[in-house]
Parts: C-alpha cells; structure tokens; sequence
C-alpha cells in the first residue's frame, strides 16, 4: 500500500522542514532514504519520493525501518506475500540484529510477526486480520484495543489512516519530542485553533508578516544595480542599522550586500555580453562602474574567464557583418 509510504514521507519532510525553520544553522539532524526489499536504495523522479539531501552519520545516531502497509484481498495471501519475500524478511532481520528500529504498519506488521520480533508483545492487530493472526503467532497477545504499541525494536499501528499520527509519535520516541509537537500542530487537526483564527484576523492580531530586512535590502540591490553602492543606503532601504543588516545579511545569503551586488552586476554584464554589442566600458557603465579595467577584474573572478572570452563562448546573437543578410538571402529563395 503505497499511500502509506507517501505519508511517511510527507511526515519526514514536515519534521525537516520544522527543524530548519527553528533552527536554520544548524546541521539536519534527521535524513531517509527509499530502499527495495533487498536493501538496495532506490531513486525517484516523483516530486517527495526523493531521498534527504544529505544522510547523517553522526555516532549515536538512531536508525528507523518503515515497513508499509500489504495489500491482500484476504488473510492467508497476506501470509503467503510475507514468506515468499526472504529478501525483505532478511533486510528486517538484519537491521535489528544491528541495532535498528522498526515502524509497522496494518498488515506490514506480519514482517516482525513471521520472524518472532513481537513475541510476547501485547499490541493490537488489524481487526480484518486479527483472528487468523492469532492462531498463526500465538506468542503474541494481539488482544489488546490500542491502535498504537511499541515492543523491544518495534512499533506498529494497526490502522494505515493513521499514519501521520504514528510516524510523529516513533518520530517523537526516537529522534526529537519537540520537533515531532511542532510538526503535528501543522499535520494533524486542531479544532481549536480552526475555531480561533478568524476571531484572531478580524482582530488584527494575526496579520500579513512583514518583509525582512534580508529581503527588502536584495530587493534594493536589485532595483538599484547601476548606483553606486553605499551600505548606508541599502540598510535605510532595508530599515535596520548597518550592522545589523550585515549580521543578518550572512546569515541569510552568506554573503555581504556588496558581495550580492556584485553578483548581480556581473550577470547583467553577462546578458549583456550575450545578446549586444556594447564595448566594455559601456557594459561596466550600465553595472554601476565608471572604471572599466575594475569592473573587468570583478568579472574575471566570479567567472574565471575574461569578457571578450564569455563574449565569444556565449554570445547568441550575429556579428554586425552578417546583420540582416540571412533573412534578405532567405526573401531572395522565396518565391514572388
């Protein structure tokens, strides 16, 4: 059952994204990846399939196994699905031999039913399973009425509507409490916070947030690229002091103000070079420079390469010598 496998993910990507508005200098602490029944990783050109940029190898680190929900039309194919699948019953066994968790879901709960992990367990079961579960795994008690358990290495929920819920919660035990409240604030519903934020916009405690001064100041850059540049101007634009908008500034883009101008000035030069035939001086005169041997030098190093050599790599329009000549050829082969 697929769906439950998207959930997992969007639940992931949630608790990513949480973490890195909360703390946006820190280093992710949480990744995943797809991976096949024989541990081999898979890849994805659908938009949220896709792996976490970057895999964590701090030591301490916590490993999870997501097992999705089986589609069976009936309990003994369930069964027959599971002990077919070695490659996936031994991935599961390797990984908590090392060490590992798993999260179980419905009918994915027979992957650590058939290989004795809930052994002793007192844990729900899918109710459309739960019978001949029992009889087939009598070392587990699967009587008990709550949706979501946790046994040695093992979670499992017996219902797959509720997979956000118990992605937050494992997500909860094993990685972060606070992250995984933030994110089930966004994923899971509030009635009570549906029933109080029209009160809270009528009353204008809840508004439009305003522009950053991050973004206020790029936007002037941007507006402003063929003026002189003064730091002064851009944090009046920016409605911070100097030093402020420079702390800020780093921290955002990684880069001073002057440093973002100048790579706007150089891609301008670049457009420039491509599609006119402006000298030097004149291109550097319409990226805020009178000096064209300085604004030559910038370009060098931004782009390690001289502008008449972008120019001649780059340029996407003819030579003056060949203007007009192609289509008046091309009028001449028509005929009257």
């Amino acid at each position: 059952m697929p769906g439950t496998l998207f959930t997992t993910l969007d639940v992931l990507r949630t608790v990513a994204g949480v973490a890195s508005l909360q703390r946006p200098d820190a280093a992710p602490t949480l990744s995943w990846q797809l991976c096949g029944a024989n541990g081999r990783i898979l890849s994805a050109d659908l938009p949220g399939l896709e792996a976490s940029t970057r895999r964590i190898r701090a030591a301490g680190s916590r490993s999870l196994l997501v097992i999705p929900a089986l589609l069976a039309s009936n309990a003994h194919q369930l069964g027959d699905i599971v002990r077919r699948d070695t490659a996936a019953l031994r991935l599961v066994e390797r990984h908590v031999a090392a060490g590992g968790w798993l999260a179980a879901c419905s009918s994915g709960m027979m992957m650590p039913l058939q290989l004795g992990l809930l052994d002793g367990a007192r844990t729900g079961a899918p109710w459309m399973y739960q019978s001949w579960m029992t009889h087939q795994f009598p070392r587990a008690d699967l009587g008990a009425d709550q949706a979501m358990s946790v046994h040695g290495q093992v979670f499992s929920c017996v219902a797959p509507a509720l997979q956000v819920e118990f992605m937050l919660r494992v997500l909860g035990h094993l990685h972060d409490p606070d992250l995984a409240q933030a994110a089930a604030q966004l994923m899971l519903y509030q009635p009570e916070r549906q029933r109080s934020v029209p009160a809270l916009v009528s009353q204008r405690w809840l508004s439009r947030t305003a522009d950053s001064p991050v973004y206020r100041a790029v936007q002037w850059l941007q507006e402003h690229v063929a003026e002189p540049y003064q730091l002064a101007a851009v944090a009046q634009a920016a409605a911070v002091s100097e030093r402020t908008l420079l702390r800020h500034f780093r921290q955002v883009t990684g880069m001073t103000p002057l440093d973002y101008l100048h790579t706007l000035r150089v891609e301008r030069a670049r457009m420039l070079l491509e599609v006119t035939l402006h000298g030097t001086q004149a291109i550097a005169e319409a990226c805020g420079y009178s000096d064209a041997a300085a604004f030559r030098r910038l370009f060098q190093r931004i782009t390690a390469m001289s502008m008449s050599d972008y120019r001649a790599r780059f340029a996407l329009r003819a030579r003056r010598r060949y203007w007009r000549m192609e289509s008046a050829a091309a009028r001449r082969g028509m005929p009257g």
